[in-house]
């Protein structure tokens, strides 16, 4: 097979994530992977390769996908009244994601590793740490 031609699941999951712009859940959708790590490990090869890359943005391209009309077009419509349903959050969460399809956002993220030794700790102590560090990570 060519190297630049997309096989049956490589197809599969590029459709996929054009429609969902969710890589893990097109991994598995394609490629009926059960573990999400897995899955998640195989849409990040997948969407660093030349051939899938091409085949998602000829079909924005093909599609006439353009975000920044996009975006105009919803602030448009919303400053019109058209859209009653939708929520400012609803608003920019869509604006977020078409952003995202147009790669046009950086994605930012932060590590923290953390060692310590809890068995030597009492419940108390740990159930307090716990609910500490869940709000910290619903932030």
């Amino acid at each position: 097979m060519r190297k630049n031609k997309l096989t049956l699941k490589q197809r599969e999951f590029a459709t996929t994530y054009i429609k969902t712009k969710n890589g893990t859940a097109s991994a598995i959708k394609a490629y009926n992977v059960k573990n999400k790590n897995s899955a998640h490990a195989l849409a990040s090869f997948n969407l660093k390769k030349p051939h899938i890359i091409n085949f998602i943005e000829k079909a924005l391209s093909d599609a006439k996908y353009n975000p920044v009309t996009t975006i105009n077009h919803l602030q448009a419509t919303e400053e019109k009244g058209y859209t009653s349903k939708a929520t400012v959050k609803d608003a920019l969460h869509a604006s977020e994601i078409l952003l995202d399809l147009a790669q046009m956002t950086v994605k930012k993220t932060q590590n923290t590793n953390l060692n310590m030794n809890v068995d030597a700790m009492d419940i108390v102590d740990l159930l307090a740490m716990k609910e500490k560090y869940d709000k910290l990570l619903q932030k």
